[in-house]
């Protein structure tokens, strides 16, 4: 104790038949602040209302109560579905898969394309192919059905008549708003 501190407190002063009571009072208060998470011990801040939280997310809390089912059921007799000590059996299956490929000679059964779409992706694959060098003597029969089919083509285009496009007749209107507007309207 220093000076002043014998100065305040009379019962130092050697003067005791003059106090009465000495009362002395400390109040020390705690407040959780933060804790760790029970799963992966990070730090969790608590604002001191409420219960506290024993885990960071409720992701964590989850993960620990998935945890703690398992091990009351693996703790379970084996009877009633509980882990058994023996060695993990396992039943394996095998199929085998065979696949037996004819080729019969005669008239290849090939679908003909039949939108202009599959027109010309089956033009783009067989130009592909004659640049590649695929069809060796048979270049010259398809370029004369090719040709064939273009003067068809071109003969069927000249039959359209050429005018202008015809517009679709024109639907009548739609009146617009609710019907309590349309009436207040009239």
């Amino acid at each position: 104790m220093t000076k002043s501190d014998d100065a305040q407190n009379p019962a130092v002063d050697g003067r005791d038949e003059d106090v009465l009571s000495v009362r002395e009072s400390s109040v020390v208060s705690e407040r959780l602040k933060a804790t760790t998470c029970a799963w992966c011990g990070e730090s969790v801040a608590y604002a001191g209302v409420g219960r506290r939280p024993k885990y960071c997310s409720d992701v964590h809390r989850r993960r620990a109560s998935e945890l703690r089912t398992a091990q009351r059921r693996a703790d379970r007799p084996v009877e009633e579905g509980g882990r058994t000590t023996e060695p993990q059996r396992e039943v394996v299956e095998r199929v085998e898969t065979r696949t037996r490929t004819v080729v019969r000679r005669g008239p290849a059964k090939v679908r003909t394309p039949q939108t202009t779409h599959e027109w010309t992706a089956a033009l783009y694959w067989l130009r592909l192919d004659i640049r590649a060098g695929r069809f060796g003597g048979d270049t010259a029969v398809l370029a004369r059905a090719l040709e064939e089919t273009l003067g068809i083509a071109r003969e069927e285009q000249t039959a359209r008549p050429s005018g202008p496009p015809v517009p679709p007749k024109a639907k009548p209107a739609r009146p617009q708003g609710s019907k309590k507007k349309r009436r207040k309207r009239r």
